[in-house]
């Protein structure tokens, strides 16, 4: 019985240590859960903005955004790091139906140093705008996180 109760006591302990692993830093998630519109074309910043801390050497991060939303036409999304350009590449997001409802899109980059992250503190602002003559875009609940390398 004894060995019963300190394996279930080490168990207790291994679990309390893996939840610490993956929480994550409040600076490096942003949660909205109201409606925020944004006005005009691509390419701008949207608002949405995380920061991380890296060590001496600088190592790759993984930034996700998700989020439900509706727009008058088709657009660019993307991340702009510590002020650099928006980096849009190909991540495209359409036209939402007119009866209001919102649709989702899900992107994750992996940033590495030769994208402008260096050492210590960086920032990482969600960019984009509806195609290239100006519409909107209304977030719904949204998600932005960065996770640094380990």
């Amino acid at each position: 019985m004894k060995t019963f109760v300190i394996g279930i006591a080490l168990a207790c302990v291994a679990m309390g240590i893996a939840t610490n692993a993956f929480a994550v830093p409040p600076n490096e998630v942003l949660r909205i859960e109201t409606n925020q519109t944004f006005t005009g074309a691509c390419c701008s910043s949207l608002g949405e903005t995380v920061t991380i801390t890296e060590p001496k050497m600088v190592v790759p991060v993984t930034v996700t955004f998700s989020t439900d939303y509706r727009a008058s036409g088709n657009g660019l999304i993307g991340i702009s790091v510590n002020g650099h350009p928006c980096a849009t590449e190909q991540n495209f997001f359409t036209f939402a139906p007119a009866d209001g409802t919102f649709r989702s899109l899900n992107y994750e980059w992996v940033v590495t140093p030769t994208d402008g992250l260096v050492r210590g503190n960086n920032t990482i602002t969600v960019c984009g705008g509806v195609g290239f003559g100006g519409g909107s875009i209304t977030f719904g609940f949204n998600t932005l996180a960065v996770r640094i390398s380990k």
